[in-house]
């Protein structure tokens, strides 16, 4: 494990990590106190999202999808949510595990609580914990696109290119303007002369 002040040994955070770290973190609390993955505005949300023009049009209902994810209608387990992101924000990471965890013991059907310690298990190095963490999310909310392409990503650093491509492809069905994705997608297809599922 890495520790709080040990911040030589972090691997290097890629592009598309920062990308969805500040997409995960850039989070409103504009939402309704009732609102998580199993909230009914997010199936409509999706076809707003699907039926967008372009990347510019998306990235309001972009922006409130996560954000409903981002709620867990309990005031204890969003105040976890915010004081483990807060730790982790600042290089905290054992203060961050410890309240992702603790967040996940009060709320373990919370698909956003599994994805923020996914996260933090990606930037601590310990790559198989945070896919664990990741396949906990999808499970809840098997659309969650920034979930799916982080799993794309942590299987393009395994070489494991064509699950990467898999994870790719269907936050690519749930998000087709995830710009990244599409990227990856292609670069994929390019390391591997064209493959496809």
């Amino acid at each position: 494990m890495i520790r709080t002040g040990d911040k030589a040994k972090m691997p290097a955070m890629p592009l598309l990590a920062r990308g969805l770290l500040a997409a995960t973190l850039l989070i409103g609390a504009s939402v309704p106190a009732a609102a998580d993955q199993n909230d009914p505005a997010l199936n409509p949300l999706f076809h707003q999202l699907f039926d967008a023009r372009d990347v510019r049009t998306a990235a309001p209902t972009e922006a409130q999808i996560l954000r409903v994810l981002a709620q867990s209608g309990s005031p204890t387990a969003d105040l976890l949510l915010a004081r483990g992101t807060e730790a982790m924000n600042r290089g905290d990471f054992d203060s961050s595990l410890a309240t992702f965890t603790s967040l996940l013991k009060l709320a373990p059907n919370f698909a956003e609580g599994w994805n923020r310690r996914a996260t933090l298990y990606y930037l601590m190095g310990n790559l198989d914990a945070s896919i664990a963490d990741l396949e906990k999310v999808l499970a809840f909310e098997p659309r969650h696109f920034t979930a799916l392409a982080s799993l794309g990503q942590i299987y393009v650093i395994k070489n494991q290119r064509r699950e990467a491509l898999r994870a790719f492809q269907r936050a690519l069905a749930a998000n087709p303007h995830l710009l990244v994705a599409k990227r990856f997608v292609d670069a994929v297809r390019r390391m591997d002369g064209g493959l496809d599922i």
